[in-house]
């Protein structure tokens, strides 16, 4: 039976060789669900965010078993995150039922502000790699809505008392509810922009010149490609 990744991932935390600003698991699985979500036409390739990982400091492995046993147990969460957002998203379009449960939802319990927002912490460095996407959609007055619920986690720590708004923890309890629906949401968008990108098939019913683009993606004019004699 394949180890539970959070397990690994606790457990290597709690190791000499993972680094003091290696992210909590309720980090690790924001971040990996930012990852999932962010509303691109290119995912995010873990090239890119497998450093980001560790924070400031570097991991010091103990050899490349630990190596392998992290780092997987890392690309098998991101897996599952994946496999499971889709198949809330399809429940969620098919049958109107919302039973998407990211980690801070773990328990039965109301999660506390302080597990959401070391959530939404892991999730705001996910964010930072694709700035200019997550830009585009705060601004836009259709689509801020989505990330709405967890702007309050986001600055909470910045405001000074006076700026705090009268009611904070009630609507915080109201954003941490709305979170699980805009993952779906952000996942929904992801899924269309990445649809956006890729080749038109060729249909029957469409004509394509031979010196069109050939409509397979190659970049060659179709009489040299699939249109080739």
């Amino acid at each position: 039976m394949m180890a539970d990744p959070m397990a690994v991932w606790s457990s290597f935390l709690a190791s000499p060789a993972a680094p003091k600003t290696a992210m909590s698991p309720l980090e690790l699985d924001g971040y990996l669900t930012g990852i999932v979500v962010t509303p691109q036409a290119a995912p995010i390739l873990p090239s890119a965010w497998m450093a980001r990982l560790w924070g400031d400091d570097k991991p010091i492995f103990e050899d490349e078993v630990q190596i392998n046993a992290v780092l997987g147990a890392v690309m098998t969460h991101n897996n599952t995150l994946l496999r499971d957002i889709d198949r809330s998203l399809e429940r969620l379009e098919a049958d109107r039922i919302l039973d998407y449960r990211p980690l801070f939802l773990s328990g039965d319990q109301k999660p506390t502000h302080d597990a959401v927002r070391a959530w939404v912490r892991g999730f705001w460095k996910a964010m930072e790699l694709a700035p200019e996407t997550w830009s585009k959609l705060a601004e836009d007055e259709r689509s801020k809505i989505i990330i709405a619920p967890f702007v309050g986690f986001f600055d909470l720590g910045k405001l000074d008392p006076h700026e705090i708004p009268d009611a904070i923890d009630d609507r915080l309890d109201e954003d941490a509810a709305l979170i699980p629906r805009m993952i779906l949401v952000l996942r929904k968008l992801a899924r269309i922009r990445e649809a956006g990108t890729r080749p038109v098939p060729l249909d029957r019913r469409t004509k394509v010149g031979r010196n069109d683009p050939c409509p397979c993606g190659s970049g060659k004019k179709y009489k040299r490609c699939c249109g080739r004699a």
